[in-house]
């Protein structure tokens, strides 16, 4: 288990800390104006709601008092029709106020929202390999996904509803007190219990639903690696077994929510008991001195209709309570992907070298995936030049660091031993931006985005014309290819380049590299998973791209590296030979054993 998740766990078994609400409501910071003239209306709203208690205690106490004879004093009508027309203003004032507040509101929470995903997608982009090594896909997704959702209600109604309760409490306790100061005290004596009631339940609750988002997450990782992998699981028969795998995780996530459920529904009834509890008190206490004429019957409707005005937004908050509850689960586990710093990141005196000319240098270099393991380095002791413009060819048995060499030659990872030097300049030394521009990989499993044709190639070249595109195809002798698909460059490729064959994939790869006129070039088994007459397209493409730049090619199928101006061949992550491919095989080496081995 990772890290990351390691602090999950222990967080899990934690309240919420403050100061993650503290970092959520700093997103609203550049919001305050908005969210002052939320307050504004809210205050405009609870004003006119204290007025209705009033216009009710002027109604009973006056018009609808009758005389000693039974009829309604005089200008009874009239006063009711006052109080009434103020009734409906009131009503009236209220709409308005909630429809600006509400838009008002929506759209800072809107704002917050879109700025927090930015900031999560963009941060997962400069995260470092090994983070993606380590953490599974669904679970970032779940982050960047899922869990930013979680906060919708939160930043859209937090605001309200908590001004609400403060305004409403405030106002409606100083009301009540200038009112009847001895029946607030009853209001006063339920409040310490809602806190320590409201403390009890959220120190239960905060874990609680921290782990139903984290088994929501584990779900949403099995789900996304079983999609990934489907081929796999249908050739071997494993569907059971996943779903069996699912079943479980099915299982602890409904789990998690019962028991979240239990607590928030244990919350909601204690809260309700302890507000009828107060009424009850208050208007035993108001009955007696109405029936001996101490206080006008008005008053104490006013009072208990004040109470509801108190009550009804605390008890809002608490139903709003269990979304509170999500909501600060996600925000720690959001907060706690942008805390995790990427490992490789420029130095404060990083430069940009310009155009590079690919003169690479591997000096003594020392790499394992995993820094803090004690097994053997996946490179040991590797050193190795190559010249501007020279295309060398890395072979050797699967495991033996090939691609190790090429993750620390485009910065995927740095090593712990030795350095890597570029035109004289320590690979550490020049700006990650400016090394990548100036690189161009393409990988055996080639990654097309959902698109076009084109608009994969403008990744190289964002303001890529559909002449220079052409191009491109024809430099690579591959325009016959361009010409095949359906709709030319606005062919659209499928998710992953699905509506592509796997050489129309790779080619458009390769003039994707050709397009972004790299300084060096990186072909990491480009040619491995097409048939051999794909391949000899791909080769004829191969041998015009890299005559102008630095390459570095490694493949399984030697014939691919015949013609590389250098090969080196390494075993068990040492170069323990190179040379040309007529040297080598006249050297009965390494090499020798492994063409022996390919010709067979």
């Amino acid at each position: 288990m990772s890290a990351d998740l390691d602090l999950e766990e222990e967080l899990a078994r934690t309240p919420l800390q403050r100061a993650t609400l503290k970092r959520l409501f700093g997103y609203a910071a550049p919001h305050r104006r908005a969210l002052a003239l939320v307050m504004a209306l809210e205050a405009v709203w609870v004003v006119s709601m204290l007025v209705e208690p009033a216009v009710v205690r002027g109604l009973v106490d006056g018009p609808l008092q009758r005389q000693p004879d039974g009829s309604f004093a005089a200008g009874a009508a009239a006063t009711a029709a006052v109080l009434l027309g103020v009734f409906v203003v009131n009503v009236v004032l209220r709409a308005i106020t909630t429809r600006w507040e509400l838009r008002t509101s929506t759209r800072v929470g809107v704002k917050v929202i879109d700025r927090l995903r930015r900031d999560v997608f963009g941060h997962v982009q400069r995260l470092s390999m090994r983070y993606f090594d380590r953490t599974k896909q669904g679970r970032i997704i779940a982050r960047v996904d899922r869990d930013v959702d979680n906060l919708e209600h939160l930043v859209f109604w937090g605001p309200i509803l908590i001004t609400m309760m403060l305004l409403s409490f405030t106002f409606g306790t100083i009301t009540l007190v200038i009112l009847n100061g001895k029946l607030a005290l009853y209001l006063l004596a339920g409040v310490p219990l809602t806190w320590l009631l409201s403390r009890f339940f959220h120190r239960l609750g905060f874990p609680a639903y921290r782990r139903i988002r984290e088994t929501h997450s584990a779900i949403s990782a099995h789900v996304a690696e079983t999609i990934q992998g489907v081929r796999v699981v249908q050739a071997f028969g494993q569907e059971s077994r996943e779903a069996g795998r699912l079943a479980d995780l099915q299982r602890a996530y409904r789990g998690a929510v019962l028991h979240g459920a239990r607590i928030a529904g244990a919350y909601l009834p204690s809260l309700g008991l302890v507000f009828q509890i107060v009424t009850v008190a208050i208007l035993l206490a108001g009955a007696g001195p109405v029936a001996r004429g101490e206080i006008p019957l008005g008053e104490l409707i006013q009072f208990e209709l004040m109470l509801g005005f108190i009550l009804g937004p605390v008890e809002m908050l608490g139903g709003f309570y269990n979304e509170c509850l999500v909501a600060g689960a996600a925000a720690e586990r959001i907060f706690l992907l942008l805390d995790t710093e990427p490992e490789v990141v420029d130095r404060p005196d990083a430069v940009d070298p310009g155009r590079l000319r690919g003169h690479v240098v591997f000096d003594h270099v020392g790499f394992r995936y995993d820094p803090k393991a004690t097994s053997a380095r996946q490179l040991e002791d590797v050193s190795f030049e190559v010249a501007p413009g020279e295309t060398i060819a890395l072979v050797g048995p699967t495991g033996a660091g090939k691609t190790s060499v090429i993750n620390l030659l485009a910065r995927f990872y740095e090593p712990q031993v030795g350095e890597i030097r570029l035109d004289g300049h320590e690979i550490r030394d020049l700006k990650l931006e400016a090394l990548h521009q100036q690189m161009g990989i393409v990988l055996q499993s080639s990654f097309l985005f959902d698109g076009t044709v084109l608009d994969n190639l403008r990744f190289a070249k964002p303001d890529l014309t559909p002449e220079q595109a052409a191009e491109g195809f024809d430099r690579l002798g591959c325009a016959h290819v361009l010409q095949q698909l359906p709709d030319g460059l606005l062919t659209s490729v499928g998710e992953r380049g699905a509506n592509l064959a796997e050489g129309e994939r790779q080619i458009v790869c390769f003039v994707r590299a050709w397009l972004a006129e790299p300084s060096i070039l990186i072909l990491d088994e480009a040619t491995s998973a097409v048939d051999t007459r794909t391949e000899a397209l791909l080769l004829g493409a191969l041998r015009r791209l890299t005559r102008r730049q630095t390459t570095v090619v490694i493949a399984h199928r030697l014939s691919t590296v015949r013609e590389a101006d250098r090969i080196l061949v390494l075993e068990h992550g040492r170069v323990v030979e190179q040379g040309t491919h007529e040297q080598l095989l006249a050297g009965d080496g390494a090499y020798a054993r492994l063409y022996a081995h390919y010709a067979a």
